[in-house]
């Protein structure tokens, strides 16, 4: 399979950019092979396999967050890095005990891209290892 075939990355990134900022699933699906695999996005979570599963698990995230903002977006022939900040929704105390403040987490997904779908979609929490992964491309089997 080749990258380079059907809608070109910067056309997927911005359908990716939109789906993802609106929270539409079912937009977001129409950039989903068939049988696209989300790698475990956490130690000790389970990876799953298909459009439909990717897209149960998108929407039961998005019910446990208060919002998803697109930080960044890197593109490279095969692959897309979005850096999305993760409003939990969640309070801590502050540091004078006064006030709280709410807990975001900043994640790096890399969308591996052939004939212009989503084919692998992994998490990192770090930007250089999702970088490197993104420039290292898709592998040729998923």
């Amino acid at each position: 399979m080749s990258p380079s075939r059907g809608p070109g990355i910067s056309t997927v990134t911005a359908h990716l950019r939109r789906a993802v900022g609106n929270a539409d699933w079912q937009f977001l699906g129409e950039a989903l092979h068939p049988q696209v695999h989300w790698a475990a996005p956490r130690p000790g979570a389970r990876a799953c396999r298909g459009r439909s599963r990717v897209l149960s698990r998108c929407a039961r995230l998005h019910t446990r967050l208060s919002g998803v903002t697109v930080e960044e977006t890197f593109m490279y022939p095969g692959a897309i890095v979005l850096g999305l900040w993760l409003h939990l929704g969640t309070s801590t105390p502050d540091s004078d005990g006064l006030g709280c403040q709410v807990s975001d987490e900043l994640v790096y997904q890399v969308l591996d891209v052939v004939d212009g779908l989503v084919v692998r979609i992994t998490g990192y929490t770090d930007r250089a290892q999702a970088l490197t992964a993104a420039y290292d491309g898709p592998a040729d089997t998923f």
